[in-house]
């Protein structure tokens, strides 16, 4: 069985300053985690505010056939 963390295969590189990547594995071992681990975590908040709609259940407007946000307009299902 694969590990989790075997079927992550796609990186990315970002470029950072000396400084900030010993601040940043300093801040995953405080954490026990991993420096991936730590950035997903981090990013993962912002993807999921950008791409999909979190506004609260009462801003909503729900059909048998669909449900709308009616603060950001977004067609939720359907």
């Amino acid at each position: 069985m694969m590990s989790e963390e075997a079927t992550k295969t796609a990186q990315i590189l970002v470029r950072i300053s000396e400084e900030e990547r010993e601040e940043w594995k300093e801040a995953a071992e405080k954490m026990n985690v991993s420096m991936s681990d730590l950035i997903r975590e981090a990013v993962a908040p912002i993807v999921n505010a950008a791409l999909h709609c979190t506004h609260p259940q009462e801003s909503r407007t729900s059909y048998p056939w669909s449900e709308f946000c009616n603060l950001c307009e977004e067609r939720l299902r359907g």
